[in-house]
């Protein structure tokens, strides 16, 4: 059994967890992995062989882990350099694969450059790349092979793509020799403890630490160990810090009725509290009339699809930026009367471009648009007004008249079925319940991206082509439409 670094991470997160994915199988449940998930590894590899460029000719390591791991054994002897994906086993059962291994001659020693597809380097709790380069330069230095400086390489979030990927200007490489030694001891005394624990034959499987973080930090296997635990629980408290949390769970309180009425919490958690105790929606019938009355008709629901790359696509877009490739747009005269209109690229050169034109063909010159977390659509318009000067004006005039529906939610109109979300997806099933994404193809935005790369980057049949798109195009179709439904709903109250 190897500890390897993405199994040391996990260890960090929840040991248990990982406890269960090498000793009981049967009991252990591994984390979803989504066609989103899926493109952010490819993208990964994507990334890494983008960087390796940076350092000429080298040995890519392949085959298994020991395989692989024999391999570099014979490379670091003859000090080939440079060397990708170096393996190294140590007799502890450490393993561990460097991106870039390379050997410098005057001081006898080796360099680790670890690639990430980020554009910073992530020192956060759930993810904290110093303790991967960490964690490999141990295994190295246990191995008696001396690390002299390690690095981490990441893109450059400043890189516009101006023609053919410069390099140079792609990526940014960052000495974080100081701060990998700063965390090196902790890093070694956490692996001992992990080898050794993973090694018991049986633990307690009654709990598990992630009851002490919110819901979204919760490990894969947190159901199987946390049994008691309810599906809508303390856990899923908007904001709720690590004090108050822990707070609740050392008083073996995890049902958020349970909560006392004088615990410290802010307003918008105390409301969300209350409407679960009572079940009884809280709804601000004036201010919903005031901010309706201000609504200038024809009211333009509208809603972007994008996509985005570590490596950018398109000219003009920086690495990981969202580019617009679909719109959906609902247009609701005075009169109830609504027509639909809809966009979606069939390419990725010119997508954005195409789809402001559509929006200036569209879009009328008067009224309010409506749409749900309207931060996001403004955002992208001032994005691309920046790479298409010709259409600032209308772009950033459509900011100007656009309202966020969502924010009714937030404040006005508050119901238990919500669960503490304003999503639209949480508000919609509950106001019209007959109105549902679960018939469809493609349910969620992570799912339209996805699958709308196939239809750019993969060779697929006409057929199969065309029900994406026909699945694209339902599903934005949806989004806008539950704005519509949503919004007469608010009318009638």
């Amino acid at each position: 059994m190897y500890l390897s670094k993405t199994d040391f991470r996990e260890f960090l997160k929840c040991s248990k967890c990982l406890w269960l994915k090498k000793n009981d199988t049967d009991l252990y449940v591994p984390p979803l992995v989504t066609e989103f998930n899926q493109k952010l590894i490819d993208e990964g590899y994507e990334v890494e062989e983008y960087a390796r460029q940076m350092f000429g000719e080298g040995t890519l390591v392949r085959g298994s882990n020991e395989e692989a791991a024999q391999d570099t054994k014979k490379l670091i002897d003859e000090k080939s350099s440079p060397i990708f994906q170096a393996t190294f086993i140590t007799d502890a059962g450490l393993l561990a694969k460097t991106d870039v291994l390379v050997y410098n001659e005057f001081s006898d020693a080796w360099t680790i450059y670890e690639i990430k597809s980020s554009t910073t380097i992530k020192t956060g709790r759930d993810e904290n790349n110093i303790y991967d380069v960490a964690f490999q330069k141990l295994v190295m230095t246990e191995l008696s092979i001396p690390v002299e400086q390690t690095y981490i390489i990441h893109l450059n979030k400043e890189y516009i793509k101006r023609g053919e990927i410069e390099l140079s200007d792609l990526f940014t490489t960052t000495d974080v020799s100081e701060l990998v030694e700063e965390k090196y001891e902790e890093v070694k005394s956490q692996a001992d403890y992990a080898l050794e624990f993973l090694g018991n034959k049986d633990i307690n499987l009654s709990s598990c630490t992630c009851l002490y973080s919110s819901r979204r930090n919760h490990c894969s296997s947190f159901k199987v160990l946390n049994q008691e635990v309810p599906d809508y629980s303390i856990h899923d408290i908007a904001r709720i810090s690590s004090k108050a949390l822990s707070g609740l769970v050392d008083s073996l309180i995890i049902n958020i009725s349970d909560i006392p009425d004088d615990f410290k919490l802010s307003p918008n958690q105390k409301v969300q509290v209350d409407l679960e105790k009572s079940q009884e929606p809280k709804i601000e019938i004036e201010n919903i009339q005031k901010t309706l009355e201000e609504l200038d008709y024809p009211l333009v629901f509208f809603d972007y699809e994008t996509y985005v790359s570590a490596i950018p696509k398109v000219e003009g877009f920086s690495p990981h930026q969202h580019i617009p490739f679909q719109v959906s747009i609902h247009i609701l005269d005075s009169d109830m009367k609504l027509n639909h209109y809809e966009y979606l690229a069939d390419k990725i050169e010119n997508a954005p471009f195409e789809l402001i034109e559509f929006l200036h063909n569209t879009v009328p010159a008067h009224g309010t648009l409506v749409s749900w977390h309207a931060s996001f659509e403004n955002t992208r318009n001032k994005e691309i007004a920046k790479i298409y000067p010709k259409y600032k004006d209308f772009l950033l005039d459509l900011n100007e008249r656009t309202f966020d529906l969502e924010k009714i939610f937030m404040k006005d109109y508050r119901h238990p079925g919500f669960k503490g979300k304003t999503s639209i997806k949480k508000v919609l099933p509950v106001l019209s319940p007959e109105f549902s994404y679960k018939d469809l193809e493609i349910q969620s935005g992570t799912e339209a991206m996805e699958n709308w790369h196939r239809t750019i980057f993969e060779e697929l049949e006409e057929s199969e082509r065309s029900q994406i798109q026909n699945s694209l195009l339902k599903y934005c179709e949806l989004d806008t439409l539950a704005m519509v439904k949503i919004f007469k709903h608010l009318l009638k109250i």
